[in-house]
């Protein structure tokens, strides 16, 4: 996936510099209250993205894989892959707070937003151990969070392409809580109607002790999610042309 997204992000650098639309006013350098605004309206209003300033579909994000290994001694230690799966809930999200966005590239940028509901939806593969229970199935999934507060954090580097000063990052680092979370594995081992239904009443029971031990690996699979979307807009709209100048 990583690659997937280089090669969006090069294929960016090399089109002509996008603008931002004008259902989209521009804010001033660090006007915080005004970036909420307008970041909360794209994600209530574009879901469906915007082509003009690469914006992909971010309800649902189609992520061709995404992987959830964890080894070691811990008591979840599981192999869990995700291929072709659909990511919902930014659509319901809102932006609480900002910091950055300053008059220079190279800088620390902060957002919270909560949602109330996030899910990854679709095929598949998972073998190992979770507690004291081995797991192995291939099948339908369905992964829902709820009541979701996310802390983004990344830093800005400048990149400059003919002439024009871009935004990149290659360390967004992505942390959330969540109240529930509820986890269905279909076709678990087979389709078995006992050892099938049985695991999953048990993963829902012990979701805090299992999301104890993954939430780490988690927050670094979505990391990579969010980041891809981030740098696939900012490679796009040179910086300083998403805020206002003189005279604007």
């Amino acid at each position: 996936m990583f690659k997937s997204v280089c090669c969006v992000v090069l294929f960016s650098f090399v089109a002509s510099a996008a603008k931002l639309p004008s259902e989209i006013p521009k804010c001033n350098y660090e006007e915080h209250d005004c970036i909420i605004e307008r970041t909360n309206w794209v994600l209530k209003n574009r879901p469906e993205g915007i082509p003009s300033i690469k914006l992909l579909q971010f309800d649902p994000i189609n992520v061709p894989s995404m992987s959830i290994v964890q080894g070691g001694n811990s008591p979840v230690n599981i192999d869990l892959q995700f291929k072709n799966v659909k990511f919902y809930g930014l659509n319901n999200a809102t932006v609480t707070r900002i910091s950055g966005f300053k008059n220079t590239v190279d800088q620390e940028i902060e957002l919270d937003l909560n949602t109330p509901k996030v899910a990854l939806i679709g095929p598949y593969t998972i073998n190992g151990r979770v507690l004291i229970l081995p797991v192995q199935g291939k099948g339908d999934s369905n992964l829902t969070l709820e009541n979701v507060d996310v802390k983004i954090r990344l830093t800005g580097k400048k990149i400059t392409k003919n002439g024009k000063d871009y935004l990149q990052t290659d360390n967004l680092k992505l942390t959330f809580k969540t109240t529930r979370a509820w986890i269905y594995l279909g076709n678990l081992f087979n389709g078995d109607p006992t050892l099938g239904p049985t695991t999953n009443e048990f993963l829902n029971e012990n979701w805090k002790e299992i999301f104890g031990e993954l939430q780490k690996v988690i927050e670094d699979a979505f990391s990579k999610i969010i980041q891809a979307l981030f740098n696939n807009v900012f490679a796009a709209l040179p910086y300083h042309s998403v805020f206002k100048q003189g005279g604007e």
